[in-house]
């Protein structure tokens, strides 16, 4: 019988102090509130799907690499960071970071400012761009740092997240120096004469070497270029998840759903909103129907918060358990 494990980065509304109403999620929270339910320690999202292949942490947990063997560029032996652009803020005396989800980078933004920034590192690094909104930065003298993934430096101050280590120093010199080269930038002078945020800094970050990997699963479906990286890390089928249930073939499927941690970004709790809304219809309404009538013989739901990793697991016999009574997703996480 199949197993789908179902990944969902942001199922809770990480960012306080903005406010939200909650999802209606009827399917899922019936799910969810039946389950067999366990947590453990976990460094954040990425370090989860790593940990399901097997990928050991390096200083940091080796996204970057991975992320861009995802995108079909081989990585080769040398090191990598990813160097998300971003926005940074100043709200009193302090710099707040917007993701590159809320910029809406252009093809055309990203080869230029990535064109200036290895004219200017020439002798340092190489900077490549295979999405707008991901960039990343080779380096053949591994830098000895850990750093803060950015899911968990959105519309937080920067300044305790930044790179630590025996080379942070040099690293906040490397921050500082890009951020007045992308000042200067005739792209960022143009978005700003139109109203759009500057592409005012990079967020360096998942730094190290592509690693191997081994899984349990037989199939990917997912949105990433992490997910579609250690798939094929691991030589298993890939699907992107647009293609929704239908793509549920193999006996024991992950799908990663990113569409409300792509909101999160944004810092849009209403977006946030409507997608776990439209999660539970394109896929727990499904799935718990599928489940009920034997097609499936399990679902497993996972998410990651506060550092965290909360698992729910749902067979077919757990769906008789009428007398638990659903609770809203905001209280998942201290029901359990």
């Amino acid at each position: 019988m199949h197993t789908v494990t179902l990944f969902i980065p942001a199922l809770f509304w990480p960012h306080s102090g903005l406010d939200h109403d909650a999802p209606i999620a009827t399917n899922l929270q019936r799910l969810l509130a039946r389950s067999d339910a366990e947590e453990s320690q976990c460094d954040g999202d990425e370090a989860w799907l790593c940990e399901q292949f097997g990928v050991p942490r390096q200083a940091d947990w080796p996204i970057a690499p991975t992320s861009l063997f995802g995108t079909g560029r081989d990585p080769g032996p040398d090191f990598w960071l990813s160097a998300d652009p971003v926005h940074l803020q100043v709200n009193r005396d302090q710099l707040t970071l917007l993701a590159p989800e809320a910029l809406s980078i252009s093809d055309v933004e990203a080869v230029s400012l990535c064109a200036t920034l290895n004219r200017h590192f020439a002798t340092q690094f190489t900077f490549v761009a295979p999405q707008s909104h991901r960039w990343y930065l080779q380096t053949q003298e591994p830098p000895r740092l850990r750093t803060s993934p950015l899911s968990q430096a959105v519309g937080r101050e920067v300044d305790p997240l930044l790179p630590k280590g025996e080379d942070q120093l040099a690293w906040h010199r490397i921050f500082n120096e890009v951020q007045m080269v992308l000042h200067e930038h005739p792209i960022n002078e143009e978005r700003e004469m139109r109203g759009a945020l500057p592409i005012n800094s990079l967020w360096f970050s998942g730094g190290g070497i592509l690693p191997r990997a081994r899984t349990l699963f037989q199939a990917v479906i997912g949105d990433s270029p992490l997910a579609r990286g250690l798939a094929k890390l691991t030589d298993i089928p890939f699907t992107p998840a647009g293609a929704g249930i239908a793509a549920i073939g193999a006996r024991d499927v992950l799908v990663e759903l990113q569409s409300a941690a792509t909101a999160s970004m944004c810092l849009d709790a209403a977006a946030w909103k409507l997608a776990l809304e439209g999660l539970d219809r394109m896929w727990f309404a499904p799935l718990s129907a599928m489940l009920a009538k034997g097609q499936l013989g399990q679902i497993v739901i996972a998410t990651v918060a506060d550092g965290r990793s909360y698992r729910w697991c749902v067979s077919r016999m757990n769906l008789w358990r009428f007398w638990r009574v659903a609770v809203p997703l905001a209280d998942q996480a201290r029901t359990h």
